[in-house]
């Protein structure tokens, strides 16, 4: 009878019923590697919890945690219809006062205008497409941000980076990791390229290097034929001591990172998670040595503060954590200290979505097991962690680690 939090060791907390976090990932599958190990963080983080009570005026004022879990994955794959029919079925449960989730940007474009409507907070511990939550300068994103949200107030947040810091990470990496001055950029002009690369000049310009030809930032049409032999002797005649590749096409870093080895092969090449490819190592055959990529999101392994959790992880479902388990994990703790004030702004009662949603973009210096986070005006995280790996070998199934990065500013 005494289960739960008492107060002063003597008031026993009350249960006034059941609040739910829902989530919406991809469970079966060729996806299912990427969803079944953030919903076991899930469930581990609300069954640790059990409960979440007032923060602090109303701490005698809890409610049972329970987790729903919808897939989004149809034929396969994950599913941006299938997506948005979820978190409709997310929405239509009172008691779901956030959800997880989801993953994938493509899910996140579908998804978000629904939960807006609803009033729901999103917290996401793997979207990276900037444009979810920002405008920036240049134009890119089109406005796409604003029309995600037909109902006004933001509601989605995220507990990674974007791919825009991906790239001031990548400037980091050349810079201070690797010691490099005169960096020569490609970029395939998609979207995603461009936000890739404006990220990488800013940085790497602001950290003291100089980015040389700078002119198109090395655009070149990645629907042609990768030719990169006239760009790697450009690089080579302006002294470029890194080459970065802004672009998504893996079969083109190869054959710019072949070409480079032929012309220029003690210069290290840098790109972005597509070159975390398999496919990219085995194109790029003895060349791929030197190649190096960003990923974002931490690297488990090299949190202090992570080690409980994954010692828990393994000790509940006799496995290593995925990708995205400690962010999730982050993601749903993070939800559940919101709900905790929320509770108090509802005067000990059921809080509504709006209190939550509005507690939680309240979020400042949440301590997680990734380190403190606080969201801006867009949800966008203040801790923006980025892995870098490098290829040593084609016949490697990964790059192996090489540095944790931190973006500031």
């Amino acid at each position: 009878m005494l289960a739960g939090c008492t107060i002063g060791g003597a008031t026993p907390a009350r249960s006034m019923g059941v609040i739910k976090l829902g989530a919406d990932l991809p469970l079966s599958g060729d996806d299912a590697p990427d969803g079944t190990p953030v919903k076991n963080s899930i469930d581990l983080a609300v069954k640790q919890a059990g409960r979440v009570c007032g923060a602090s005026q109303h701490q005698d004022a809890c409610f049972d945690l329970q987790a729903l879990t919808y897939d989004d994955v149809t034929q396969g794959i994950h599913d941006p219809a299938t997506g948005a029919k979820n978190v409709q079925l997310l929405a239509g449960d009172h008691a779901v006062l956030a959800m997880v989730g989801p993953l994938y940007d493509s899910l996140a474009r579908s998804e978000l205008p629904v939960a807006n409507s609803a009033q729901l907070a999103m917290v996401s511990p793997a979207t990276t497409d900037e444009c979810l939550t920002q405008e920036p300068p240049d134009g890119h994103c089109q406005g796409l941000d604003a029309r995600l949200r037909p109902g006004g107030a933001n509601n989605f947040f995220r507990v990674v980076a974007t791919q825009l810091d991906e790239g001031a990470a990548a400037a980091d990496l050349a810079f201070k990791t690797l010691g490099k001055r005169r960096a020569f950029v490609i970029n395939d002009q998609t979207s995603f390229g461009q936000g890739l690369a404006t990220g990488f000049v800013a940085r790497f310009v602001r950290d003291g290097g100089a980015i040389v030809d700078p002119s198109d930032l090395g655009a070149f049409d990645p629907n042609q034929p990768a030719a990169f032999g006239s760009r790697v002797q450009r690089a080579l005649e302006l002294a470029a001591d890194v080459i970065y590749f802004a672009g998504a096409g893996t079969s083109a870093a190869a054959a710019l990172r072949r070409e480079m080895a032929a012309r220029m092969p003690q210069v290290p090449l840098i790109g972005s998670d597509r070159l975390a490819n398999s496919q990219f190592a085995k194109s790029a055959g003895a060349s791929a040595r030197g190649t190096y990529y960003t990923v974002v999101g931490p690297y488990p392994a090299n949190l202090r503060q992570a080690q409980g959790f994954i010692r828990d992880y393994r000790k509940q479902y006799g496995q290593d954590v995925g990708t995205y388990s400690v962010p999730a994990f982050d993601a749903v703790n993070l939800l559940i200290a919101a709900i905790g004030r929320a509770i108090d702004d509802a005067a000990g009662s059921l809080p509504t979505r709006e209190q939550v949603r509005r507690q939680v973009a309240l979020t400042t210096d949440y301590r997680g097991v990734m380190g403190a986070i606080s969201f801006d005006a867009h949800g966008d995280t203040s801790l923006k962690l980025i892995t870098a790996y490098q290829w040593l070998a084609p016949t490697d199934p990964a790059g192996r680690f090489a540095a944790l990065l931190t973006v500031d500013g």
